[in-house]
């Protein structure tokens, strides 16, 4: 299973990868809103992991850009 994380804060991106690379999931990691929508849309990923404040664009955008382009990939939303 391929995931995105896409996650500004280094010790969390850390912690969450360290936990899904540990279970055995291949996971790509973005600081960046607007690289992580770019990776979202051009990559083959079973599950989106995003924070909600991103910089340059949120989690919450990322979400609907993808929603309304027809991507239908699940997503597990971060927030404080």
């Amino acid at each position: 299973m391929r995931l995105l994380l896409v996650e500004d804060e280094p010790s969390v991106a850390v912690g969450v990868v360290r936990a899904l690379r540990g279970e055995g999931y291949a996971i790509d990691v973005e600081a960046d809103g607007g690289e992580g929508l770019t990776r979202a849309r051009t990559g083959q990923y079973d599950l989106l992991i995003l924070d909600i404040m991103l910089p340059t664009i949120s989690g919450l955008e990322i979400c609907r850009e993808l929603r309304n382009e027809g991507n239908w990939t699940a997503i597990l939303m971060l927030t404080a």
